[in-house]
């Protein structure tokens, strides 16, 4: 409640009443990955980390189902997100165990 929306009442004292302040709301994580066709490269994808500026219009995906993704002839992760720095290395803790 804003102190806006708050009206005092005649001959009653509120002095005493506990008052605090409500956390900030959390912020929104983002979705995960982002999966992009790379433009005139048929069968080329990158995928991005949720949060780079690159991703506009691509497919929203989990942690599983982007590493899936990488996996796929054509495919790479951005190099200017942290796609590169978290998955490829979760790729390659996975290679040889299957």
């Amino acid at each position: 409640m804003t102190a806006q929306q708050l009206t005092p009442i005649n001959g009653v004292d509120l002095s005493g009443v506990p008052t605090r302040r409500l956390p900030a709301p959390a912020p929104r994580p983002a979705p995960g990955w982002v999966v992009c066709p790379v433009p005139g490269r048929r069968g080329r994808t990158v995928v991005h980390d949720a949060a780079c500026r690159q991703a506009a219009g691509g497919r929203e995906l989990g942690t599983l189902q982007a590493l899936d993704a990488l996996m796929r002839d054509g495919a790479r992760a951005c190099a200017e997100c942290d796609a590169t720095a978290v998955l490829v290395p979760a790729l390659e803790l996975g290679e040889g165990r299957g």
